[in-house]
């Protein structure tokens, strides 16, 4: 009888707490939701729809749940939604995400970590950095991966080649670089494939080239191969890539693993094939040395920019019989830790020809601007440094993405046409070690230019301490 009374409390107990557990666990999806949209959702596109303590039951805008009311599909495209992914990565059931064309930053790392039930992942169109993370592997079942048009940089890791079911990936328009893996040999169910507008070097393999046509890997001025690429002139036997294990017996792939590439030809600067003879500080020496050569090209043409602009204003203000006092664009401090900028009136022409609206504007070499001028004047600063050439500031925008902005000394007499094809020039250098240029204000008084914010010090403090 004892055992029987046990029983039956052991089945009451059960029953009593086994809905609160999973209601818990639909409150952990709500309460992922729930602030994602806090810290993202700035213009509340999804405040009149998102309400309730359940995002199954209420029928969220964007969101579907399975049959236990775990959300596994969110689709919001085209909200300018500004900030991080990070909220989402306790949605565990997640198996679709599409936020493609919003404004969204930080890294995809705690997604493909946390959420490794996903299938399709689209966030193209947005300001996501960082690297390709290794644990992309984690997402074993992923189908379609869509990055393409954000500032992911550095290398595609070789843990990619473990996504054997993976039939589109689209990484174009963005800043990696390295080698191009053969994705072939292991992923025999791609049939989308686009790379373009990189910084990829080294020789195409040729089974990719094959498959996918050389339109797949068109913009990346390091590539060679086939026609219509340059020949491969140097060659190396390490592959970077070696080959991924043999996926399960289930799947679709060569049963012969020698079919799978053992060595590859690639294309590499000629330095890097003399890197062995030379030691750490001549490799050190050199690349300081470039530094300072692209420096001191940087600065030689500012300062022409700056000195003809100088004496065309010295000449018209002589012509003129005198000149009154300059107004100026906007303003930062050059002493205190933050900066401010007020426009001038709307509607009035200066002397160089530049209108209230034209100075209101930044001018972006990115396919897509990330932010407005009243965002950067908005944003909290700090200064990080004066040299020669102007002061430079760390700002952090309303969306949490950072930036260095440079304020130049001593540009103002620069006519603007000049100015901007100067800038037009170094805004098209693309080299790893050299920070990118993302955009420049231009006004009578004011010049900034505007760059991606590098956390991780100065050059000088690496080689110093």
């Amino acid at each position: 009888m004892n055992h029987l009374h046990l029983h039956l409390m052991k089945m009451f107990i059960f029953l009593i707490f086994t809905p609160y557990l999973t209601l818990s666990l639909h409150h952990n999806d709500t309460n992922a939701l729930t602030l994602f949209r806090l810290q993202t959702d700035l213009h509340g596109s999804l405040l009149r729809n998102w309400t309730g303590i359940n995002a199954c039951s209420t029928a969220w805008r964007g969101v579907r749940c399975s049959s236990n009311n775990r959300v596994i599909s969110l689709s919001l495209p085209s909200l300018n939604l500004r900030g991080t992914l990070d909220p989402l990565t306790a949605l565990t059931h997640l198996r679709l995400l599409d936020l493609h064309d919003n404004r969204l930053n930080g890294t995809v790392s705690p997604i493909l970590t946390n959420c490794t039930n996903l299938k399709l992942i689209y966030l193209a169109g947005n300001d996501i950095s960082g690297e390709i993370p290794e644990e992309i592997a984690s997402a074993k079942g992923l189908l379609r991966l869509d990055l393409s048009d954000n500032n992911l940089r550095g290398v595609i890791p070789k843990e990619i080649l473990q996504l054997h079911y993976l039939q589109t990936l689209r990484l174009q328009n963005n800043v990696l670089t390295g080698f191009i893996p053969d994705l072939s040999a292991s992923m025999v169910n791609l049939e989308e494939l686009n790379m373009t507008n990189n910084e990829f070097y080294g020789q195409i393999p040729e089974t990719m080239l094959k498959k996918f046509g050389d339109v797949s890997f068109s913009g990346n001025e390091g590539l060679c191969g086939a026609t219509p690429f340059p020949a491969c002139s140097f060659t190396n036997t390490s592959n970077p890539y070696p080959s991924s294990p043999e996926p399960d017996s289930t799947q679709t792939v060569p049963s012969n693993p020698s079919s799978l590439p053992l060595t590859s030809v690639v294309a590499r600067p000629e330095t890097q094939t003399h890197n062995k003879a030379l030691s750490p500080g001549a490799i050190v020496a050199i690349v300081v040395a470039n530094c300072v050569a692209l420096l001191v090209l940087t600065s030689f043409i500012v300062a022409h920019c700056c000195a003809r602009g100088r004496r065309s204003s010295n000449s018209m203000v002589a012509n003129e019989g005198g000149g009154g006092k300059r107004k100026s664009g906007s303003s930062y401090g050059g002493d205190n830790k933050v900066y401010n900028a007020n426009n001038g009136a709307g509607g009035v022409e200066d002397s160089d020809g530049t209108s209230g609206t034209d100075r209101s504007k930044l001018v972006f070499f990115d396919r897509r601007s990330g932010f407005e001028l009243e965002d950067l004047l908005r944003a909290s600063a700090e200064m990080l440094g004066k040299g020669s050439l102007g002061t430079v500031y760390r700002a952090v925008l309303d969306d949490g993405s950072t930036v260095a902005v440079k304020r130049l000394k001593d540009a103002n007499p620069c006519a603007r046409h000049e100015f901007e094809q100067y800038m037009d020039v170094i805004g098209k250098l693309k080299h790893p070690n050299i920070v990118r240029l993302r955009a420049y204000y231009y006004a009578k008084e004011e010049k900034l230019l505007v760059y991606d914010y590098l956390p991780n010090g100065s050059l000088y403090a690496l080689l110093h301490g």
